[in-house]
């Protein structure tokens, strides 16, 4: 073989398979470019950076954090420069970014200007914004005595919903003082007026974001806080403000959930809290398996796109890098969820967490979770399938599962339009919005990408196809809802998953809308005010989140004084959506589905499932159970 045909299949190579090494260059620090942020306004302290062992190397964090998805939040020459509102430091400053719980990064080979872990740098039609990858929503790190422990694929402790508006106080800041609109304009190269157009175009677009977002509840306001973010209702809101450009046409997003981790997420069969998507490839619910899962997210996350026909174009034009998101999905294939780290938290009790073996036993636990001795954290042929419980039986909050099942919006570009591609079923005045959702992710991903000649974009489009069909761990998918195969799609969406427990400890807080703030909380019943004031032994009904710091005896963040650390976000469970309830099968209360020798559920002569209730745990045992889930 000739050395010229031998360089030519080499960056051939490359180029179908986004070599990490090759993009993130060779000098990639240990580190992995984090910063130790110590003595923040919430009190924590990282004085070094430590990861753990997943199976990722240093390049391979960093290009999962470096790597575009499609994303076009904002014009990347704002947010490099824009300056806070009230001061004239960046908006992007270290502090000042670590303040919303993003985690600062130092400039590496692909972050020149060393944005957060998550924010990267996107160009589509000539233009260059700043967007946010898979990272910034599924990188966290927690903090004990002084050492950051970052974990990849983990639930982030991010504010996002806060940023959003402190970003949109700056530019309004920015505009209404000459000083602070003269300094970014020559940063930008711009004249002032010049600039004061660029930034009212983009400040008003994220005050209609902003405005269709907000999280109400009648006319209460709930804000999400740190760690959580109704990503299903905003991803909804962006779908039906394109199908209906400038007019109205959104619900209020006040169902926050738990960030979920990510870590196996390819080998499962679903991935949401309510599953909607599946992972098979030509699934019963209309996606295209994982890539029409990863589209629809980029969509809400703020890619470009247009849901109008486009004569002699299949599909709908947007910035989803289709080829970057099956890049991601197969890189996450290797991604193993976090051990307990020994070397920096204290030594797992082994005889505590043999006992507490017994009780996770004792309690079914592996009965809906997947995890602990039934799962291999690195088998490379490991397959998960996940069990959905019904809201009704579970007892959790239903707010997130009542609109995903059944918000609504009017049709516009769509009505009149097949629901699916080749379907007789048309659209109405109005539609759920998954619906809509699913056609527009079926529509970008079977256009062509308008920044590439036709040529080089089929050729690449039929690649990514192929991958897409072909390279998916999961083949087959069938909703196990109440321990029975449901089809009935979409109201098998009224239920919530039993998420796998490998990994569990680096994941607070709990539940699916994180309402109990630890592990040893989650075995405790749920109280009113009246009994936690008795001296009854409780989950938390307030709790302060937005620390960092770990509390390796009840496995979950600490809990911090409001007064002592005002900018603290305050869970208060009596609101709408943040109701801490259910799920309390150890405490005796939430009944469990009698099963048969066969793993069938057992049935009364009316249909309905025989339930059964377990003894309540006693505090030895909640000890024990607590231990041995960080050993998972």
């Amino acid at each position: 073989m000739s050395v010229a045909l031998r360089t030519v299949i080499l960056f051939a190579l490359i180029f179908m398979s986004g070599c990490t090494y090759v993009s993130q260059g060779v000098s990639a620090g240990a580190d992995r470019a984090a910063v130790a942020v110590e003595n923040d306004e919430f009190g924590d302290s990282a004085k070094n950076v430590v990861y753990l062992d997943q199976n990722w190397n240093r390049w391979d964090s960093l290009w999962f954090y470096n790597t575009t998805q499609g994303s076009d939040f904002l014009p990347y020459d704002i947010f490099i420069n824009l300056e806070q509102a009230n001061a004239l430091a960046l908006f992007r400053d270290q502090a000042h970014i670590s303040k919303f719980r993003y985690l600062p990064q130092q400039p590496s080979w692909d972050n020149p200007d060393g944005l957060p872990v998550g924010f990267v740098k996107d160009d589509y039609e000539g233009n260059a914004y700043v967007g946010f990858t898979c990272a910034a929503c599924h990188t966290t790190q927690i903090n004990y005595k002084g050492t950051g422990i970052r974990i990849d694929g983990g639930p982030t402790l991010a504010d996002m919903d806060s940023m959003l508006l402190a970003l949109e106080q700056a530019m309004q800041a920015t505009l209404q003082n000459p000083e602070k609109l003269t300094r970014i304009a020559t940063k930008m190269g711009r004249d002032n007026a010049n600039a004061t157009t660029h930034i009212q175009q983009a400040l008003t677009e994220l005050q209609t974001y902003n405005k269709a977002n907000v999280p109400t509840n009648g006319k209460q306001v709930v804000h999400y806080g740190y760690g959580r973010l109704d990503a299903f209702g905003r991803i909804y809101n962006r779908v039906l403000a394109h199908l209906t450009p400038g007019q109205p046409n959104f619900n209020p997003p006040n169902a926050p959930v738990s960030v979920p981790f990510l870590w196996d997420t390819p080998q499962h069969d679903f991935v949401q809290w309510n599953g909607v998507a599946d992972n098979n490839d030509g699934s019963a619910t209309g996606f295209l398996g994982p890539l029409g899962r990863n589209t629809g997210e980029v969509l809400g996350v703020f890619a470009s796109f247009s849901l109008e026909k486009q004569n002699g174009h299949l599909g709908y034009k947007s910035s989803v890098d289709k080829r970057n998101l099956i890049r991601l999905e197969q890189h996450l294939a290797s991604l193993e969820s976090p051990q307990w780290p020994e070397t920096v938290l204290p030594a797992i009790n082994k005889e505590l967490a043999g006992l507490g073996k017994d009780v996770y036993k004792q309690y079914r636990c592996a009965q809906c979770h997947s995890g602990g001795e039934l799962f291999s954290r690195n088998a490379s042929d490991r397959q998960l399938v996940a069990q959905f419980a019904s809201v009704n039986l579970v007892g959790t909050d239903q707010q997130m599962s009542d609109n995903a099942l059944n918000y609504q919006g009017a049709t516009g570009l769509f009505k009149g339009e097949p629901m699916d591609f080749g379907s007789d079923h048309k659209f109405a005045d109005t539609t759920h919005v998954v619906f809509a959702l699913q056609k527009a992710a079926k529509g970008v991903i079977i256009a062509r990408d308008p920044d590439k000649s036709w040529l080089r974009a089929r050729l690449e489009w039929l690649y990514d196809l192929v991958i897409a069909l072909f390279d998916n761990p999961v083949k087959k998918t069938e909703r196990h809802v109440d321990f029975e195969i449901n089809s009935n799609f979409p109201t098998n969406l009224n239920a919530y998953k039993a998420r796998p427990l490998n990994g569990i400890w680096a994941t607070a807080p709990y539940l699916h809308n994180g309402s109990v703030p630890n592990l040893y909380e989650l075995f405790l019943p749920s109280c009113t005010d009246k009994e936690v004031a008795a001296g009854k032994k409780c989950r938390s009904n307030r709790f302060t989140v937005g620390s960092r710091e770990f509390d390796p005896q009840h496995v979950g963040l600490t809990t911090q004084e409001p007064e002592k650390y005002p900018g603290l976000f305050v869970f208060d469970t009596h609101l709408p959506g943040n109701s801490n309830v259910g799920h309390e099968y150890e405490m005796g209360r939430t009944p469990i589905i009698k099963l048969d020798n066969h793993g069938n559920p057992v049935r009364k002569a009316d249909g309905s499932f025989v339930l059964e209730r377990l003894p309540p745990i006693t505090e030895d045992q909640r000890v024990a159970l607590v231990e041995y889930l960080k050993t998972l």
